[in-house]
């Protein structure tokens, strides 16, 4: 009897157990789909919007970085076209247009201390794409250092003239008879 009374205590706690295991099991039930499973699928739908977003921010970083090297290429090319400018303006004033030609040739054949001007021959002007070339053949009589003084105010005066040949003959008394073939260049009418 012992045996039949222990075994009905046994029960008792079995019986217990398996009621607070239902109990348990109920609450984990109701936990579950009441907070745990509702929160989980938010929490999925938040980690996929975060993975989104982090690409987002990818992207917008790598355009950030691309736009960082566009605007450095942006300063580079208007430093070049600034260059570009200052040479474009010496390059007007150096080359004058066509039209002042004139003006030119008197810059050319103005009377120099020393220098006296024999004579001055033009040939035919020549096309060189988008200026021309205005060939000249002067003759002067003069002195060495009268004619070193003129070779420096051409080069002093800002034109673009090339000179080609000297040639220096020397005379008794009177000094050097200089022969100099030099070409200067004119902007073409509707030329940059």
């Amino acid at each position: 009897m012992t045996f039949l009374h222990l075994n009905w205590k046994r029960f008792h706690l079995v019986k217990e157990g398996i009621g607070l295991f239902l109990i348990f099991s109920a609450i984990t039930i109701a936990f579950d789909a009441g907070y745990y499973l509702p929160s989980k699928r938010e929490i999925n739908g938040l980690k996929g919007e975060v993975e989104k977003l982090e690409g987002r921010v990818a992207g917008y970083q790598a355009a950030q970085a691309a736009s960082g090297k566009d605007y450095k290429r942006l300063q580079e090319l208007l430093r070049t076209y600034e260059g570009m400018e200052v040479s474009l303006l010496l390059g007007k004033e150096q080359i004058p247009p066509a039209k002042e030609v004139s003006n030119v040739l008197k810059e050319i054949s103005s009377p120099r201390p020393g220098l006296t001007l024999l004579s001055l021959q033009a040939s035919p002007v020549e096309d060189k794409g988008e200026c021309l070339r205005l060939p000249l053949v002067l003759q002067f009589r003069g002195t060495f250092p009268s004619f070193g003084a003129y070779i420096v105010s051409l080069e002093n005066s800002g034109r673009l003239i090339s000179v080609e040949n000297i040639k220096l003959v020397k005379e008794n008394s009177a000094g050097l008879l200089i022969r100099m073939d030099i070409s200067t260049y004119l902007m073409k009418d509707g030329a940059v």
